[in-house]
């Protein structure tokens, strides 16, 4: 999750001028078209039977495809054409939240005190340090951009929920495999909206190199690790990284850019740290 959490960084720097320059759907489109290509390659090496798990819980690949593809990542980069990288980053922050109540609410996993104050201990952490760095001048349709932001997130937490005991049963390469594939097959004819007004020869060079970076990285790597997480920890323990995601944005921002760090900053990422260790090591295991 450390390696997740550090792409994921990334993804709000590297892929913001993709989500400026695309029309949305195209971009949705060669996201998912890159995506596809590369778990088509995973499947074929591997040679992972996706016919036998689609078989046997249909049902549930086609709701966690319909969830993590075609609501999350549209709406997402819907939201982040319209709103800072700070303030996705910061509502992202409230996917272990939405996992640990939807993991109560299906009854796999059980919300203990230790672990709820770890989630509110990182969360007021990522809020300084949401609230030191928004102070300059907002888009005109922040709102918007936040709410669907939190829409995306909302959706990311149930992909989660409804594809741990996937994960559990068929391992993370075929279920992220199967998944992003019938999520792109669903996305096609809506993406395909989105191509009356992309013209490619138009997309300067960042934008690309930010398409290539969601298609490759945010849709592949990072997919395949947060599967693989779910795989050894329980959800909301998995997704409580999300929470380190503001810092790295920042440093990274710091490293490349010149962007100042201050001690608001530095007490922000403390409290996040010792948010994370307090939830990782309380006791109670998962109902599956």
């Amino acid at each position: 999750m450390g390696a997740h959490t550090t792409l994921a960084a990334g993804v709000y720097l590297i892929g913001k001028p993709a989500t400026v320059y695309f029309p949305l759907l195209a971009l949705a489109l060669v996201r998912f078209a890159i995506a596809a290509v590369g778990f088509t390659i995973l499947v074929a090496v591997r040679r992972l039977d996706l016919a036998g798990p689609f078989r046997e819980h249909r049902g549930a690949f086609l709701l966690a495809a319909f969830l993590g593809v075609l609501v999350n990542q549209v709406v997402f980069l819907w939201g982040l054409k319209f709103t800072l990288p700070a303030h996705a980053a910061l509502l992202y922050a409230l996917t272990p939240t939405m996992v640990l109540l939807l993991g109560w609410a299906r009854g796999i996993e059980r919300p203990s005190p230790r672990k709820s104050a770890g989630i509110a201990l990182a969360f007021s952490g990522v809020v300084l340090i949401f609230l030191e760095r928004s102070a300059g001048a907002l888009p005109p349709r922040w709102i918007l951009g936040d709410l669907l932001i939190l829409a995306a997130v909302a959706a990311w937490a149930g992909y989660t929920v409804v594809s741990r005991p996937l994960v559990l049963c068929y391992g993370s390469q075929r279920v992220t495999a199967l998944t992003i594939l019938l999520g792109s097959v669903t996305l096609l004819p809506l993406a395909a909206l989105g191509l009356g007004g992309f013209h490619p020869s138009l997309i300067p060079a960042a934008a690309w190199v930010g398409a290539l970076y969601l298609g490759l990285i945010a849709s592949v790597a990072m997919y395949l690790l947060w599967f693989h997480a779910l795989t050894l920890r329980e959800p909301s323990r998995v997704s409580i990284a999300a929470n380190g995601q503001p810092i790295l944005t920042a440093l990274f921002g710091w490293a490349f850019f010149g962007q100042p760090v201050s001690v608001q900053f530095g007490v922000g990422t403390a409290l996040v740290i010792a948010g994370v260790i307090s939830h990782s090591c309380s006791p109670g295991r998962s109902a599956l």
